[in-house]
Formats: C-alpha cells, sequence, structure tokens
C-alpha cells in the first residue's frame, strides 16, 4: 500500500489503514505485532508508547490503592504485574524490531524504532525490578 502524503498525514493514513476492519486477520494480534505485520508507526504509538502508559496508570492509581500487599493476593498482584510487564515488553520490542524491515519511509526513522526496542526492552526489565522492589519495601513497613 502505498502513501503519497508527507508527514503526519501519512502517519495518520498508515493508523487508521492499519485498523480497517475489511482487511482479512489470518492471525491473532499477539503474533502480528510479534512478527513485525503491523506498521511501524502503529506498533511504536499504539503497542509501545499508548498501551503500557494506560497499563501504568492504571496499576498504579487505581489497583495499588486498594491494594494491602500484607495479603497473598496483593502480593501476587505485584508479582504478576511485574512479570505480566516484561511479558508484553519481549513480544512489542520483537515486533518493533521486526517491523522496521516493512517501512518505507526514512531508514533513520528505522534504526531509531531499533534503537527503541532495545531500549524499550531494558526499560521493561527495570520497570519489573523498579515493581518488585517496591513490593518489598512495602513488606518490611
Amino acid at each position: 500500500m502505498a502513501f503519497t502524503k508527507k508527514g503526519a498525514g501519512r502517519r495518520a493514513a498508515e493508523l487508521f489503514a492499519a485498523s480497517d476492519p475489511g482487511k482479512k486477520q489470518h492471525s491473532n494480534i499477539v503474533l502480528r505485532i510479534m512478527r513485525g505485520e503491523l506498521t511501524l508507526t502503529v506498533t511504536f504509538w499504539i503497542c509501545c508508547i499508548s498501551i503500557p502508559l494506560v497499563g501504568h496508570l492504571l496499576f498504579s492509581r487505581v489497583l495499588f490503592p486498594i491494594m494491602d500487599v500484607h495479603t497473598w493476593y496483593g502480593s501476587s498482584t505485584f508479582i504478576i504485574w511485574a512479570a505480566l510487564s516484561v511479558l508484553y515488553a519481549a513480544v512489542v520490542c520483537t515486533g518493533l524490531w521486526r517491523s522496521r524491515k516493512n517501512y518505507t519511509g526514512s531508514r533513520t526513522i528505522a534504526e531509531l524504532a531499533g534503537l527503541f526496542a532495545v531500549a524499550g526492552a531494558a526499560g521493561a526489565v527495570a520497570y519489573a525490578v523498579m515493581i518488585l522492589t517496591s513490593w518489598h519495601m512495602l513488606l518490611n513497613l
């Protein structure tokens, strides 16, 4: 699919084209992301930026205040959240890395996306460590 617009208009056209319900979906969304079948723009802005931001805000502003870390389900929530964060980042960063090959725009953007994929994976591990150390500190209060 060739887009003739430049700049933000082109990125918006890619987003709308990727979310077109008329397209035949041949596998589930997790496999499509991991294989790099989504566009670089969609993978970056929706999967790498928006979803983790919303997830963290829901965890830190909604779920965390009502949890009791001294119970088994409160402690389990911290451990499960850290594990899910690393698993999600592994899928999305792999997909971002692989979607660079299909990007038809500037090679600089594609290389920066690869750099972000590596940094995002490292950041997800650091985030999981932060969550687990926060849980450990809250247990010792």
